[in-house]
């Protein structure tokens, strides 16, 4: 089946035109047809269809308008099946070999901007995704709702004609570049990278004059519409032609890059499809407006890394200008400033390094100036805090941030904060066996004496592997020593020790003087109280010390019990709290129960 959504709707099946109906039929196959290949919800249709005031009816009709289009894709000698029922709406599936020319345009545009560095290629694949359009996107339909997708609908071909433009400049197509972008630029006058293009082009073309009344016009639109300066890079081009700077023969200034930065997405990812569904949904909505960030944060090791990058691999076609990732350290000495990932991301984006700012503040007002009008994803694994990552923020609503953070960021303005859980019994377990290959009836208990976190499972399960000739039970066995768990369960460069050395680097003296003391208690819930005899404190001081191992994912919060909270340590924690105070507390590092014992080799 074939859609054409890029001017006049139209469906065609087996050769002929299906007959879509009224507008509010042709309504519900559109955006049914926007998303195809995924569910869209009859909530939003009825958005859709009735902005925000349905008839009671509204349901029953949108069922109805289903019904009449399956028997209008039949008639046409088309397949019901392409209209699916799936709770909680319905799906368009087109099938093997059906598309829709949206599809086709964002396909050969996403082949273009892999092909940049081959600008004759580059410029070919856009010109053949512009032959998609055949007129305005989402023609003559009155929804509010589809109207605001066809603007950024036709956002992406403004885009296209400006990405374009920057390879036939490449190619020395001056004249065809003046020609084309003018009439793009009268129609959006305040994209400064597009007037930047053409600024150039008329420079190169012997038209220097004709360049800086360009520019002076795009000052004269920003500062009346908008009351606006034009950017830096836009100010620097016309400083540049005034000069009649060399480097202005050579390349197109910010000429821009479509980053691939996404490390590879985990093989294995368990226990996790709620989490998986609900992000997913969030980044890929067509909702405008803000910035979309999401936070996932929890116990070290519980795989909030994981999940993140397999959410940003599941996005990816909903951010096509790019991916950009960056490691920022978290907490302590391996921490990375804001300004050398600015400047590694604007080197990414195209930015020369000459045009690089030399301050933090000019780094952050140039990184979202570039993705303004851009939809880039951008995932910040290990966050240390709040000011390391307002600076990396996007402005523009068509990018999107998922953060990473071994520590609650209240401080920053979220769409969603995840705090990610160890994994139930049954998904752990799973994990261990999908990893090692081995079952058995200890392999839940070998979930269990990892806590549920995916990096302790991953470890044991490495560890058993290293040891060909040990069964599932070995293994227990072994775990089950409190003086030999932490050893085991490391792996080259990756450990569960390591994974708390982190996280403890950052908890300052006091709140890691509160941690070692954990060890100090026998296993069970933790309360100020007792805390607070340990350290020759008052309660409150305690309190707020747990707190602030809470705020670090380091504790889990129980129940009210006498006007205080109890608190649940993990038991590898309290394992890892235990060699903390025998290394620098060694005058209490026995009361912990033989937790310090000396430890065989594992």
């Amino acid at each position: 089946m074939e859609v054409r959504l890029l001017g006049r709707i139209e469906a065609w099946a087996g050769g002929r035109a299906v007959s879509l109906g009224g507008p509010h039929r042709v309504a519900v196959f559109t955006l049914l047809a926007l998303r195809a290949g995924s569910v869209v919800p009859v909530a939003e249709l009825v958005e859709a269809l009735w902005d925000g005031k349905p008839p009671k009816s509204a349901v029953a009709n949108v069922h109805g308008h289903i019904s009449a289009l399956r028997a209008a894709v039949r008639e046409a000698g088309g397949p019901a099946e392409v209209l699916v029922t799936r709770s909680p709406g319905y799906m368009l599936d087109l099938g093997a070999g059906g598309h829709t020319d949206l599809a086709m345009f964002e396909d050969l545009r996403e082949a273009a901007l892999a092909r940049r560095d081959a600008p004759a290629e580059a410029a070919e694949l856009y010109r053949r995704a512009l032959a998609c359009w055949t007129g305005p996107a989402l023609h003559d339909l009155p929804s509010p709702v589809l109207r605001r997708h066809a603007e950024r609908l036709e956002r992406r071909l403004l885009l296209t004609v400006r990405d374009k433009a920057e390879m036939e400049l490449a190619l020395g197509l001056h004249d065809v570049v003046i020609a084309e972008t003018r009439p793009v630029l009268q129609a959006d006058p305040h994209d400064e990278r597009l007037r930047a293009v053409l600024m150039l082009a008329l420079y190169r073309a012997g038209r220097q004059a004709d360049a800086l009344a360009v520019y002076r016009e795009g000052r004269r639109a920003l500062v009346e519409d908008l009351g606006l300066e034009p950017g830096p890079e836009l100010r620097r081009l016309e400083k540049a032609i005034l000069a009649q700077e060399p480097g202005l023969d050579l390349s197109v200034p910010f000429a821009r890059a479509h980053p691939r930065q996404l490390p590879p997405a985990p093989a294995l990812l368990l226990g996790r499809d709620d989490e998986l569904a609900s992000l997913c949904a969030l980044l890929t909505s067509q909702s405008v407006g803000a910035l979309t960030t999401v936070a996932l944060t929890g116990h070290p090791g519980v795989g909030t890394s994981a999940l993140a990058l397999r959410v940003a691999h599941a996005v990816r076609p909903a951010y096509p200008d790019g991916q950009l990732y960056a490691s920022l350290g978290g907490p302590g000495r391996d921490e990375r400033p804001p300004e050398v990932v600015l400047d590694r991301f604007l080197r990414a984006l195209g930015v020369p390094a000459a045009a690089l700012p030399g301050d933090l503040a000019g780094l952050a007002e140039l990184f979202r100036t570039v993705l303004a009008d851009q939809r880039v994803l951008v995932v910040l694994d290990d966050a240390a805090g709040e000011t390391q990552v307002r600076p990396l923020l996007p402005g523009g609503a068509g990018c999107a941030v998922i953060l990473t953070s071994g520590r609650s960021l209240a401080g920053l303005d979220t769409s969603a904060t995840l705090r990610v859980r160890p994994l139930a019994v049954r998904a752990a377990a799973a994990m261990f066996t999908a990893l090692s290959g081995r079952d058995g009836p200890e392999v839940g208990e070998v979930g269990a004496l990892c806590d549920g976190l995916p990096l302790a499972i991953r470890l044991a399960a490495a560890r058993l592997a290293a040891r060909p000739r040990w069964q599932v039970a070995d293994l227990h066995r072994r775990l089950a020593d409190d003086r030999l768990r932490l050893d085991l369960l490391t792996a080259g460069d990756l450990s569960v020790r390591g994974a708390y050395d982190r996280t403890y680097s950052g908890l300052g003296e006091a709140a890691g003087r509160a941690l070692r003391l954990l060890a100090a208690l026998v296993p069970g819930p933790v309360t100020a109280p007792r805390l607070a005899a340990l350290m020759g404190e008052g309660d409150v001081v305690a309190e707020e010390l747990l707190e602030r191992l809470v705020d670090h994912h380091l504790l889990e919060p129980g129940r009210r019990t006498g006007g205080g909270w109890t608190y649940h340590c993990p038991g590898l924690l309290r394992l890892y709290a235990a060699e903390r105070l025998a290394a620098e507390e060694p005058a209490m590092g026995g009361a912990g129960g033989g937790l310090t014992a000396p430890r065989p080799a594992p």
